[in-house]
């Protein structure tokens, strides 16, 4: 399964920022119904710790909830116990503080408040951190690890002036400065420190490792992500300081790890802040996750950075790893943050949720396989959720050699009426429709039609849940059905914004069945129904399949057949289309997304497989013309009618 992210084109220009690619739907919400009374959130700061001074200590109130909604702010203060310590990111569900040095144990104790999307505050919680005296003969050695991020803006990448931000939870290694041996290794806080205990009078460097590391020897939650070329081998890319320095010095040691490439974006040495930056994205991708899901088991993930020119995608395929471009003459992609952001969705949505999607090409104002308007739409709403930044930027190098960017503001929404470009017209056969109705059930400021903001959690638990098992194919329509079931006291709200996008929301339900608008691109009988029903007993149906709006994974080019059977057995299913001279039709068959049948057999047709089938559980069947349904198109493209015989 391979995602990619797609051209940032508006009506088939790049733009430099996509404000005018779609406009907020017309219509008013002066008439929305109350929201519903708020249910106050609950803070949990966490297990009691103890450790030693010197330590890097990470407080943890990711377990904190709210029913309702989601959390919007964090609040720690240091309650009793003595010394005082300074808290790095008080504001922040994981703060953390160095362990201060102690004669004999000392008790401190700490109290979390949280406060959810709707304002209401929680009631206190509190924990306490036991510190012990360091071991004698050890040195404690300290200090803050950044990188170099280059900012991107709607301009494209500004080499010339790099910022240093905090390496997040990466692995830290000291070596020996003759041998380097790994004389004790850990993993740098949210604000980058890192604290590693070393015999007192060593000659030691320090190493970073591109690496975000949290292993079977702690509770949940973990995870393994690490940055590597793909092709050049399997460990991971690390940093090597160049100061030798004494362990007993007892001063901080920085490292600032540089980008490697001088103000007109030449690369100078090694481009060494690249795959830091790059991980330091997928690290708020996670705490993203926790916000909502705290013991987390993230599988591990690999950055494939340095051989990847062929495009960016997320593939599950021989160990999950997100693919980067990285010709600097070109394209690359470290510091695309929405980029990268997208494609940890696509991880996200395989693994915890359900990913129906066929990948493929696709660009802004195509009308697309429902499978990847949902995929894909969910991925730039994913990418903004954790970055709290709506306006996707994607750079690029221009033919003078000069960065641009591209990109769009997702909180444009498409509109309800064909405009002067058809592209920002609102089908649930479009990505556009899909991120805005995802990032407004999201965010908290209501523009037109949007009066509903739950937050990241439900939306979390719709993809966990309903949308994992859904017997349908994955799409806005079982997305909105669950979410509406859920959220009955905002149902009203729900409605009003995906009617605006010209899906019949009050109706709406897994399968579409409701659905009436049809893009103007596409045929009608090539759109609608979505799902073809075929009788219990078997029989014979014919769907037209065409090539309207493209090839591929545009919508046409696939079409979906419902099959429930009335008794158990083996049933034999016939394909065959219309186009006689080139055909090759092609099928497949899927129970609640697990495929049960693939029949992607050569010509001749007809296309046939037998398999054995459960009374009254849904099947569904994706048929296809190789013409239009293929990547690499087999035959002539055009309209053919495919006929469907289960016996």
């Amino acid at each position: 399964m391979r995602f990619r992210t797609p051209g940032f084109a508006c009506a088939g220009i790049v733009v430099l920022l996509l404000s005018a690619c779609g406009s907020d739907a017309g219509g008013s919400n002066d008439n929305m119904p109350p929201p519903p009374t708020n249910v106050v959130p609950t803070a949990n700061a966490g297990g009691n710790q103890t450790v030693t001074s010197g330590a890097t200590v990470t407080l943890n109130g990711t377990a904190s909830s709210d029913s309702d909604g989601s959390i919007a702010s964090y609040a720690w203060t240091q309650t009793a116990g003595a010394p005082t310590v300074t808290l790095t990111g008080a504001a922040t569900s994981q703060p953390t503080f160095a362990a201060p040095q102690v004669a004999s144990a000392a008790m401190l104790t700490f109290s979390l408040t949280v406060t959810d999307n709707r304002g209401a505050a929680s009631s206190a919680s509190t924990v306490m951190v036991t510190v012990n005296p360091a071991a004698a003969g050890n040195a404690t050695v300290t200090g803050l690890v950044t990188f170099g991020r280059v900012p991107l803006t709607a301009g494209g990448l500004n080499y010339a002036s790099p910022v240093q931000q905090p390496a997040r939870g990466v692995v830290v290694r000291a070596l020996d400065a003759g041998t380097q041996a790994v004389l004790a290794s850990g993993i740098t806080d949210a604000s980058g420190a890192y604290s590693l205990s070393v015999a007192n009078n060593t000659s030691i460097r320090i190493q970073v490792v591109a690496q975000m590391l949290r292993d079977a020897s702690q509770p949940l939650p973990r995870w393994d992500v690490r940055a590597q070329d793909g092709v050049a081998g399997g460990t991971p890319y690390t940093y090597s300081d160049s100061v030798t320095f004494n362990s007993s010095a007892g001063t901080a040691h920085n490292v600032a790890i540089p980008t490697g490439v001088n103000a007109s974006g030449v690369a100078t040495g090694t481009r060494a802040s690249a795959p830091f930056a790059a991980l330091d994205t997928v690290y708020l991708g996670i705490q993203t996750i926790l916000g909502a899901a705290p013991a987390t088991n993230f599988p591990a993930l690999i950055i494939d950075w340095g051989s990847q020119a062929a495009g960016t995608f997320f593939s599950a395929s021989g160990g999950q790893h997100i693919a980067l471009l990285s010709d600097l003459t070109k394209d690359t992609d470290e510091f695309d943050r929405h980029v990268i952001a997208h494609e940890f969705g696509h991880y996200i949505e395989f693994n915890f949720s359900r990913a129906d999607s066929i990948g493929g090409q696709h660009s802004l104002g195509d009308r697309l396989d429902v499978r990847v308007a949902f995929g894909e739409g969910f991925g730039y709403a994913f990418a903004a959720i954790v970055l709290n930044d709506p306006v996707a930027l994607d750079s690029f190098v221009d033919t003078n050699g000069v960065s641009r960017a591209g990109g769009f503001n997702i909180e444009n929404n498409p509109g309800t009426t064909v405009p002067v470009a058809p592209d920002n017209v609102g089908c649930w056969c479009s990505e556009s429709s899909v991120w805005s109705i995802l990032w407004d059930l999201y965010d908290t400021p209501a523009d037109t039609n949007d009066g509903v903001a739950l937050g990241f959690g439900p939306i979390w638990n719709v993809l966990i849940n309903e949308e994992r098992t859904t017997p349908a194919v994955t799409s806005i329509f079982s997305f909105i059905t669950a979410l509406k079931a859920a959220r009955p006291a905002e149902s009203a709200a729900i409605i009003t914004l995906v009617a605006a996008q010209n899906i019949n929301a009050a109706t709406i339900d897994a399968f579409g069945s409701t659905e009436t608008h049809v893009p103007a691109e596409v045929a009608a009988n090539a759109a609608l129904p979505l799902f073809t029903i075929v009788p219990g007993g078997g029989g014979t149906v014919v769907v037209r399949n065409v090539d309207d709006a493209g090839n591929d994974n545009k919508l046409g080019n696939h079409r979906f057949l419902s099959f429930t059977p009335s008794t158990s057995r083996s049933v034999t299913i016939s394909l065959s289309s219309s186009n006689a001279a080139t055909a090759d039709p092609d099928f497949l068959m899927f129970r609640s997304g697990v495929t049960v049948l693939d029949a992607e057999h050569a010509p001749p047709q007809p296309e046939t497989g037998t398999v054995s089938v459960i009374a009254n559980t849904t099947y569904i069947l994706d048929v296809y013309d190789c013409a239009n349904g293929c990547s690499t198109v087999q035959g002539t493209a055009g309209d053919y009618d495919l006929t469907v015989t289960i016996n």
